[in-house]
């Protein structure tokens, strides 16, 4: 059966899993109301959570979209708030870094759902797998053309990103700082990665100039 909240806001049930789950309506960034869920294993967790949240809502701070993807989001950034404010060779880079390697891995990702394993994951993914299989590179070649990764025998060029663009898509940090301005999201949790060297060596070195030629020349330029 459902109770009132002794204040009269919101509302708390008890779930067939034993659990109590709160609700009420509270401030959304497009300055909508939506009605939104807390959990607990008590009556009073759930009454405490369901309070701060509609505290937060009464005080004019909107509750995360969780809806909202991050390839979505990054694409209202990149239009209304880089484009404003740097040169337009910038705002390329940044699109092409965004389009490239992140949407691809991330994008699908929830905003509001991101956490810094995530980002720790792509980060790694980023420094270590073999871009012209990762994108298709080569296999974008007509047949006859393929000289690495979709060759037969297949000999990976192992083109990886370098430690400069590695360290260029920590633009998601600054993409995700200004979400946390705009109040979508708590924290930007981009922050909590560590920056890493990638270690160097023959699985590192750069593809010889003919196999870095018919890279860059076949396929997409992602």
């Amino acid at each position: 059966m459902a109770k009132r909240n002794p204040n009269g806001e919101g509302t708390i049930y008890r779930r067939e899993d034993g659990r109590y789950e709160g609700a009420g309506y509270v401030l959304m960034p497009d300055g909508t109301q939506k009605r939104r869920r807390v959990y607990g294993k008590t009556w009073d967790e759930a009454r405490r959570k369901l309070t701060e949240m509609l505290a937060k809502s009464d005080q004019g701070i909107p509750a995360a979209d969780t809806t909202e993807s991050l390839g979505a989001y990054l694409g209202y950034w990149l239009e209304h708030v880089v484009r404003h404010k740097v040169r337009p060779s910038t705002v390329y880079s940044y699109s092409k870094c965004v389009s490239a390697y992140i949407v691809p891995r991330l994008g699908k990702k929830k905003l509001a759902r991101l956490s810094a394993k995530d980002v720790r994951l792509f980060l790694d993914w980023a420094r270590q797998a073999c871009q012209c299989c990762a994108q298709g590179r080569d296999a974008a070649c007509p047949s006859g053309k393929r000289r690495c990764c979709a060759a037969t025998p297949k000999r990976c060029c192992e083109r990886r990103l370098s430690l400069r663009m590695v360290q260029y898509l920590h633009v998601l940090r600054n993409a995700l700082q200004h979400a946390v301005r705009e109040e979508l999201v708590q924290r930007n949790v981009a922050k909590l990665v560590r920056s890493q060297r990638r270690v160097t060596g023959s699985a590192g070195a750069s593809p010889s100039p003919r196999r870095k030629s018919s890279w860059l020349t076949c396929g997409t330029t992602g």
